[in-house]
């Protein structure tokens, strides 16, 4: 056999082999993607969090903070979030009003659906999509010593497929957040506490 006869022969031997290769590579991916969606299906995509907090304010001074979404902007967002990373709108005022987010990979509304004076709020909200996949609350509970202990609950469900993946990151993220959150409302509203005890001595 010559030199030529023989590269021909080992050229047609090796593109089947390589044909085949890329057949299996493309099997195990499409497996691999199928794989993905199906345990996608399965997997919880609830989330739940419960954070509280005991302020020294009455309750209309922390119910000032919280039912008025403008102020919201002074305690539920991280400020080093805001402007460049973080957009915040708010839109109307009282029940009805809804506050929006976008950036650092999140995007959302939340809009208040209840606002009592005595008990605290409730809203329906939209996280990473377009219909209410979320509701939320935080209530009012008068203790002695002039205290109040404010507790939040947010929950909801994340989108089908890959919302099963980042349901415990989303549990984790908001826990973490709402906890900062509370700190911040606390020292809002009892620095105005402690500003409006001192004008009225």
């Amino acid at each position: 056999m010559t030199e030529a006869a023989t590269n021909e022969s080992l050229a047609g031997s090796e593109a089947p082999s390589a044909k085949l290769m890329l057949k299996w590579v493309g099997i195990v991916l499409l497996l691999a993607a199928v794989t993905v969606v199906v345990v996608g299906v399965f997997l919880p995509r609830e989330w739940h969090v419960e954070q509280s907090v005991d302020i020294e304010a009455d309750v209309a001074q922390i119910h000032a903070q919280i039912a008025d979404l403008e102020r919201w902007d002074a305690w539920m967002f991280d400020p080093e979030l805001e402007g460049a990373d973080m957009l915040v709108e708010v839109e109307g005022s009282g029940v009805g009003a809804t506050i929006s987010w976008s950036g650092k990979g999140s995007t959302g509304a939340m809009t208040l659906v209840e606002a009592d004076p005595a008990t605290g709020i409730r809203w329906d909200g939209r996280v990473e999509t377009d219909e209410i996949n979320n509701h939320g609350s935080i209530s009012y509970e008068p203790l002695d010593g002039g205290l109040v202990r404010v507790t939040l609950v947010d929950e909801g469900t994340l989108p089908p497929v890959l919302g099963g993946y980042f349901a415990p990151v989303m549990n984790s993220a908001l826990s973490q957040h709402f906890e900062a959150a509370l700190g911040r409302l606390e020292l809002v509203a009892e620095a105005e506490a402690e500003a409006e005890r001192a004008s009225a001595d």
